[in-house]
């Protein structure tokens, strides 16, 4: 029999350092050690306590998601032993095992009672000061409503929960203020207010996540053959690798289950932060949303965007783009303009390598109405065309 423990971590450690955590525990020694193992021993008699294996590699659909919801950026995993010994080196291990947590910024799971153990405060970010300008990222995904799934708001609370809480609908309603409480709802309760909903359902997350919106689905009043699904978030702390990461995970996710057949990450700059939620006046950047209500697909949008992901309708472009600016996922291609977020104006767009004529126009807008009002595209893939 063994008692085993896992500890997942945003780095890894060197064989010193874990050397050091073994040493600040109570007559603890390491006995022999190699590359990825540890035996550990304890008291005078050199008596065995626990094993440490690792690190490996772990993949962000095998973070338990409670551990995903206290730690961001977790890369590596560590497994601590207790084999075919006395219970009292169990509290040993589990003491080490938190000191492993707390020196990599990580989590212990009690693989016996799925109870978990952070003091990482990996995943809090510094909200801005109120009436401050600040930047958001604009994601969105686009999909035709006869492929849409029948369970998306299942999916979306699925994907958000897996890869980043924050996005959660913490609160939600088709208008302000807002009656569901996903924590009082939860998934039965969100997805029925989605199916029963006739208009956009909106929701607000939690930081760095403000909110976002779901169309309405199958109680929809005026159903659009288009479907949509949008985040938005403050833009600075996405700028950090592990959000980045957090945000890619759901970004591709989302496209590839939903499915879209178009999905984009913008940012935008000049909104006012009011504590709770975005003004805007003249200085504030809007973004271009390449559907329109009644018209449909427009086209790619005119200004560049930090990621694009293409799908079916596109299918014939996917190979445009160079291999160093593109992944592929199970659906789709994603392609990114930049390593971090940026503005339009200091990235590449996919212009470079689409036809231009997939690509709508600013037409002009001398009185500054919204949405920007666009010149379609030339060319629209047959899928999006109207019926």
């Amino acid at each position: 029999m063994s008692y085993d423990l896992a500890v997942y971590a945003a780095r890894a450690s060197s064989v010193e350092e874990l050397r050091d955590l073994v040493a600040q525990g109570s007559g603890l020694q390491v006995d022999e050690a190699t590359v990825r193992t540890l035996t550990i021993v304890r008291g005078v008699r050199r008596r065995y306590s626990f094993t440490v294996d690792g690190p490996d590699a772990v993949d962000f659909e095998d973070i338990p998601a409670e551990v995903a919801a206290a730690v961001l950026g977790v890369r590596w995993l560590y497994s601590i032993s207790v084999e075919g010994t006395t219970e009292s080196e169990v509290l040993h291990a589990v003491r080490f095992a938190r000191r492993l947590a707390q020196a990599l910024n990580g989590a212990v799971v009690d693989q016996q009672t799925d109870e978990v153990w952070s003091r990482s405060q990996s995943r809090k970010v510094q909200k801005p000061q109120r009436e401050s300008r600040v930047s958001t990222v604009d994601v969105a995904w686009y999909c035709l409503r006869e492929d849409l799934a029948t369970d998306a708001a299942v999916l979306f609370v699925d994907a958000a929960r897996r890869f980043l809480p924050e996005a959660l609908p913490r609160r939600f309603g088709e208008y302000e203020p807002f009656q569901g409480k996903l924590v009082e709802a939860g998934l039965d309760g969100f997805t029925k207010a989605w199916a029963d909903a006739t208009s956009m359902l909106f929701t607000a997350g939690s930081g760095p996540c403000i909110g976002g919106h779901l169309s309405a689905g199958p109680s929809a009043q005026f159903p659009d053959r288009f479907w949509s699904i949008s985040l938005t978030f403050h833009a600075e702390p996405i700028r950090e690798v592990g959000w980045q990461e957090a945000l890619r995970a759901l970004f591709v996710t989302l496209a590839d289950e939903l499915p879209a057949f178009y999905a984009s990450a913008e940012v935008t700059e000049g909104h006012i932060w009011t504590g709770r939620s975005l003004w805007s006046d003249s200085e504030t950047e809007w973004g271009i949303s390449p559907v329109r209500y009644r018209d449909g697909w427009t086209g790619l949008p005119p200004k560049p965007t930090w990621w694009t992901w293409l799908g079916r309708p596109f299918m014939e472009y996917h190979s445009a783009f160079p291999p160093d600016r593109v992944t592929a996922t199970a659906r789709g291609v994603m392609y990114e303009a930049s390593k971090v977020p940026g503005a339009s104006a200091d990235l590449v767009s996919s212009s470079a390598w689409l036809p231009a004529e997939l690509f709508s126009s600013l037409a002009p807008n001398p009185h500054r109405q919204q949405p920007v009002p666009l010149v379609p595209a030339r060319v629209i893939p047959a899928d999006l065309r109207p019926a």
